[in-house]
């Protein structure tokens, strides 16, 4: 049985690390940070984007032996696939088109410290194979060389996806998963432990303070029960992001109703409050609406809509330029069809596209981005696709 940190340690771990919470879920949470940073074993931290997976990560690191030694920090989701192997393993001199020098990997630049795979859920079958091997022998090889290298590292992996889940889908490795969720932070969605939330805005708050060298005024009881009432979909970051802004611009004026209700999105406001004087009543996490989830569900029916259109297009196409060559029975009644000649195929525009499904998937992507303030990594998460899909697309369409 884990033995929960006392509230001096609790204390310390905020301070030094940021880490703030004294909720039953996070006190779990920190308690098996502790236990598991000195030793040498690797660690899969897990929870929704934003619950700060990466700060428990640095955590793990500096309370471990490897502390003076380096903390690489790898995006696997926003690596496109072709280079991922080559910056996680590094690449020999004409590896590939574009490499001119030998270079390290990202592993290799670890030696002795800890590497971070955030996102690890995001990498490729192949390149799952080359990671469980160097977690079970420090063996690897460069892209384009056949040569034995050996590495000595701790690995801490991040996922906000059910890599269970991905298992069954033939996404992720078993083995693999196996190796890695031997030791498993969960960081709990902030919903789930709202009481740790007057602790997170003063800790935000006096934080941004002291770097913008201005004086905190506090916050009032009714601003509190305001934020505390709001579903926070984008966790900590979310809040974080809230209150920094709040003290900067309002130069740290004490915070109000009044300050929260200006500050906050319209949507928050709307599902939160009928009138700046309407009672807050905080319905169960169970039952509230995720109007990001919905968000996530359409784009994929979207994305399949979409394939499965094309292929009735496909189909469409076929069976209309069949019945120009055909030649018509006696007596038979054949509707008309576009006039060609004997031969001609009908052209694309023949078909028509009036779902307009380009168009409902950009303004799809814009409402993902437009939510998360242009945080595309959140907009990624938000729409239930990669990071590197959403980069794509957003060239596709020329969103900025």
């Amino acid at each position: 049985m884990i033995q929960a940190p006392s509230r001096q340690l609790l204390r310390q771990l905020a301070v030094r690390f940021g880490l703030i919470g004294e909720s039953p879920a996070m006190v779990q949470a920190l308690a098996r940070l502790l236990q598991v940073a000195p030793t040498d074993l690797s660690v899969l931290i897990t929870g929704e984007t934003g619950t700060g997976k990466e700060v428990f990560a640095h955590a793990v690191h500096d309370l471990s032996t490897r502390k003076k030694f380096p903390f690489v920090s790898v995006n696997c989701g926003a690596i496109p696939e072709t280079l991922l192997e080559s910056e996680l393993f590094g690449a020999e001199k004409g590896a590939f088109t574009g490499s001119v020098e030998q270079r390290k990997g990202f592993f290799e630049t670890a030696h002795r410290g800890t590497i971070f795979l955030d996102e690890i859920g995001e990498m490729p079958i192949g390149t799952q194979v080359k990671l469980l091997r160097i977690l079970e022998s420090g063996e690897y090889s460069r892209l384009g060389s056949s040569d034995v290298l050996k590495v000595d590292i701790r690995l801490v992996a991040a996922t906000n996806r059910d890599l269970a889940y991905e298992v069954r889908q033939g996404n992720f490795r078993q083995d693999l998963f196996f190796r890695l969720n031997s030791v498993n932070i969960h960081l709990p969605p902030l919903r789930q432990h709202p009481e740790d939330l007057p602790l997170l805005i003063e800790h935000f708050a006096h934080r941004v303070a002291e770097k913008q060298k201005i004086e905190y005024e506090g916050i009032d009881n009714r601003a509190t029960e305001i934020l505390t009432s709001m579903p926070w979909p984008g966790n900590v970051r979310e809040l974080r992001n809230l209150v920094e802004t709040m003290v900067t611009l309002e130069q740290g004026a004490r915070i109000t109703e009044e300050m929260v209700l200006r500050y906050l999105p319209a949507p928050s406001q709307n599902e939160l409050l009928g009138s700046p004087t309407t009672a807050l009543v905080r319905v169960p996490d169970v039952q509230r609406p995720s109007i990001d989830a919905d968000i996530q569900m359409l784009y994929r029916t979207l994305l399949q809509l979409s394939a499965d259109v094309a292929e009735v297009k496909t189909v469409l196409r076929h069976l209309l330029n069949m019945s120009v060559d055909m030649q018509q029975p006696t007596g038979s009644v054949i509707t008309p069809v576009p006039a060609t000649a004997p031969g001609q195929q009908i052209p694309v525009n023949a078909v028509p596209d009036d779902l307009e499904l380009a168009s409902i998937e950009r303004k799809a992507i814009e409402t993902a981005l437009r939510r998360t303030q242009g945080n595309r990594r959140e907009s990624a998460d938000l729409l239930g696709i990669s990071e590197r899909t959403l980069y794509r697309k957003i060239d596709e369409y020329g969103l900025q």
